[in-house]
């Protein structure tokens, strides 16, 4: 890491061109009492920073105007320097600092863990042994749409406090109630508070929903089509109309759910980057998360290679942290390592399975490797 004392413009100006190198890495700009004004990140640095003298109006300019220092450290690759980036923003909050300040708002879907479940949008999911669906940017309309799947799968959408009792729970002694809505008169809803269903019944229907979310079944929009169908031999056009938008509603949620988890998902393999001074840098990425980094091992060292094939091994045999228990920033980097290499797909074409990194450092037939790590083939 490079540092500057408190000095004027031109003496930042001339230590940043005596000291610092173009290559990657992340910098911060200091106030006068060493507090964090900016932190920002670039494959230059030295290119990076001198641009900020040849602003002539805007953040740039205000910046140098009221920093009295600059601080830099070089990082491996881009890759870390983004990663490096959004954690000190995350654990610093400069105020001159708007990307990544601030949480983004993330939405789940969960399907209650209670006698009748429910499904329903959250922003604050907590391990209650509910079933989580997300995480993905929220909207307004989530709310909406959940209820919607509720009424054509028959899930109550009614407050958690709503006495529940099964029909193959009621007794004689029991004092008869009436729905305390009217969908179960409608229809939509089995009436669980109104012992008009059994458990079994009940939960058929959470079934439906959960292997509608995860992609396995159609079954929510086959029956909406159904109806579809219903309503236009009997010419009813405005309910087939109204039948079709929400069947393209629940569509779009669904794939939207599916794709969310099948590309977090396939954020799973070992990513080396080459190319920085120190040699190759190599992250274990499971599940979207970067759960380890290491500096690839010189060529020959066995030694160093089978400490490094441990290390891969224990870390990839450990089961990954869900989504809904991680802090928020974990759960917002999800998004951020997503975005790189939906950005990039060249990068992403570099990810090989554990196992086959493993097999090219000679781990497990624990002879010398006939390969160099860069001839691995990678994931296409």
């Amino acid at each position: 890491m490079s540092r500057t004392k408190s000095e004027g413009r031109s003496g930042l100006r001339l230590r940043i061109q005596a000291e610092a190198e173009n290559r990657p890495g992340i910098y911060r700009f200091l106030g006068p009492r060493r507090e964090i004004l900016y932190v920002g990140k670039s494959i230059r640095i030295r290119t990076r920073l001198l641009s900020y003298f040849r602003a002539r109006e805007g953040k740039a300019r205000e910046l140098l105007r009221v920093a009295s220092g600059v601080e830099w450290e070089y990082v491996p690759n881009e890759f870390e320097a983004i990663l490096r980036e959004f954690r000190l923003i995350r654990a610093f909050r400069p105020r001159f600092n708007v990307q990544h300040r601030r949480y983004r708002r993330f939405a789940w879907i969960r399907v209650t863990c209670e006698a009748a479940p429910r499904i329903v949008a959250t922003r604050t999911p907590r391990p209650d042994g509910s079933r989580f669906f997300g995480p993905f940017p929220a909207t307004r309309s989530l709310p909406h749409v959940l209820r919607e799947l509720a009424a054509v799968v028959g899930l109550r959408d009614c407050p958690a406090r709503t006495p529940i009792t099964f029909a193959d729970q009621f007794d004689l002694l029991s004092v008869p109630r009436s729905p305390g809505c009217p969908r179960a008169e409608l229809g939509s809803c089995p009436a669980p508070c109104a012992s008009a269903c059994t458990r079994e019944e009940y939960l058929r229907g959470v079934e439906e929903v959960t292997a509608f979310l995860e992609g396995q079944s159609d079954a929510p929009l086959e029956r909406l089509q159904y109806r579809m169908d219903a309503a236009v031999q009997s010419r009813g056009f405005e309910v087939a109309a109204r039948l079709r938008d929400r069947e393209a509603r629940l569509r779009a949620l669904r794939d939207r759910v599916v794709e969310a988890e099948r590309e977090r998902e396939a954020l799973s393999f070992v990513y080396p980057v080459a190319g920085a001074p120190e040699g190759a840098r190599v992250y274990l990425l499971q599940g979207g998360r970067v759960q380890l980094t290491l500096d690839e091992p010189p060529r020959g060292d066995l030694g160093a290679r089978a400490r490094m094939a441990q290390a891969l091994r224990s870390a990839a045999e450990r089961k990954p942290t869900p989504p809904e228990s991680l802090a928020e920033p974990q759960r917002e980097e999800l998004f951020l390592v997503a975005r790189w290499f939906r950005t990039h797909p060249g990068e992403r074409s570099r990810g090989i399975p554990v196992e086959t990194y493993l097999e090219a450092l000679g781990e497990e037939a624990g002879e010398t490797p006939t390969k160099e790590l860069s001839d691995i083939p990678s994931r296409r």
